[in-house]
């Protein structure tokens, strides 16, 4: 399974909002300390909104808010949002969506650690990753510290 860069950055996005106790946080601030481009962030908020995860606030002073408590909020809630149903069938095997066919030889293999993956991220919630969260100074993509956002060459450098 790859999830979709508009369901990391959603992710990312919640985690920022649950760090900073929930809100209110305007697009700006969580699309600079969450590292998303602005713009992107500005098109994924209606979407999560819609879903119900978070709220929007109008005027001096809003921004973006929980909607609901982090405990609340699984990860395969926000990957559902952002990608649907379908991501949760992927199979490495095959080009279309799959839910597992008991005929199919690899399904005794795939199967069952994709289940295993789809129970972590239920099981997961904004709130049990927010406190890590905040252990970095509340930056979501700080783990993302390597050559590459540095600047520096990750391969053939001579360095």
């Amino acid at each position: 399974m790859k999830f979709a860069l508009s369901s990391k950055y959603a992710i990312r996005t919640l985690l920022q909002l649950a760090a900073a106790g929930g809100g209110p946080v305007t697009v700006r601030d969580l699309a600079a300390d969450a590292f998303i481009p602005e713009p992107y962030l500005a098109k994924l908020v209606p979407l999560l909104v819609r879903a119900g995860v978070v709220g929007s606030i109008r005027g001096r002073g809003g921004g973006i808010t929980l909607a609901r408590p982090p405990g609340e909020i699984s990860l395969a809630e926000i990957i559902r949002i952002t990608e649907g149903e379908a991501i949760f069938q992927e199979c490495p095997f095959e080009v279309d969506p799959c839910p597992g066919k008991p005929d199919c030889p690899l399904a005794s293999v795939w199967d069952p650690l994709r289940d295993e993956l789809v129970g972590f991220l239920e099981r997961t919630t904004v709130a049990s990753l927010a406190g890590r969260v905040r252990g970095r100074g509340g930056n979501p993509a700080s783990h993302r510290r390597g050559p590459r956002d540095r600047g520096e060459e990750r391969c053939g450098s001579d360095g």
